[in-house]
């Protein structure tokens, strides 16, 4: 298992145990996230903010990751998520996507993000505003 593996592992791991502080740690102060090709967050402080409101909608929000191919300092990640809304009216989440990282020096520090689901589109939204690129 490549280093950029294990580093994505982990922070999945920590994401799942709703562990901010240990996510965090693994992430770079300026990182960097595209999604679907377009500027999503800026700032290891924005991922923080995304997986916040990520959790406040779904509270027992879990990301399964499917696959993982890594080369270098890349790793390729299949995964899905999915959470019960904490809204009576709210949808579930289950959206099938695909990471694709780079880690340097133990954190990540870019990624990019492929999914279809309009769910984690509003969470996105929701911090960083539904026009910013």
């Amino acid at each position: 298992m490549t280093d950029a593996e294990k580093i994505f592992r982990a922070y999945n791991d920590a994401e799942n145990a709703h562990a901010p502080d240990t996510a965090a740690q693994l992430l770079a102060p300026d990182l960097d996230v595209q999604v679907n090709g377009r500027q999503a967050l800026a700032s290891a402080e924005d991922d923080r903010a995304a997986n916040d409101e990520l959790l406040r909608r779904y509270p027992d929000y879990r990301r399964e990751i499917v696959d993982v191919v890594a080369n270098g300092e890349r790793a390729v990640a299949r995964w899905r998520m999915r959470g019960t809304p904490s809204a009576a009216d709210g949808e579930p989440l289950d959206v099938h996507g695909c990471s694709v990282v780079t880690v340097r020096d133990g954190r990540i520090t870019q990624a990019f993000l492929y999914y279809d689901g309009g769910a984690l589109a509003a969470v996105l939204d929701a911090v960083t505003g539904p026009d910013a690129d």
